[in-house]
């Protein structure tokens, strides 16, 4: 479907590629869209490292599980409060 994508403050418009967070537009790359759209479709979902590389990066990307990582911090710091990952990629503590 062509519809808003919804999790709490956070909107997404596949149709004109805007995302929202309450009434304030959010700018976001390429991949942090496409990341967010993902996560967004897969909502309730736990998705891995591996399939979320699969789904955004697709099989040619070259880098690893940690370009995941990044882009999630990146996306995190864009949308603040709005907490879309307690819906969807669950993140897991590294052992330091």
């Amino acid at each position: 479907g062509t519809g808003v994508l919804r999790c709490g403050a956070i909107a997404a418009d596949p149709a004109s590629r805007t995302i929202t967070v309450g009434n304030q537009e959010v700018n976001l790359s390429p991949r942090e869209y496409a990341l967010l759209l993902c996560l967004l479709r897969n909502r309730g979902q736990v998705l891995s490292r591996s399939q979320l590389l699969d789904k955004v990066w697709g099989l040619d990307f070259e880098g690893g599980e940690r370009a995941v990582d990044v882009q999630v911090k990146n996306l995190r710091s864009a949308l603040g409060e709005a907490g879309v990952f307690k819906a969807g990629y669950k993140l897991e503590e590294e052992a330091q």
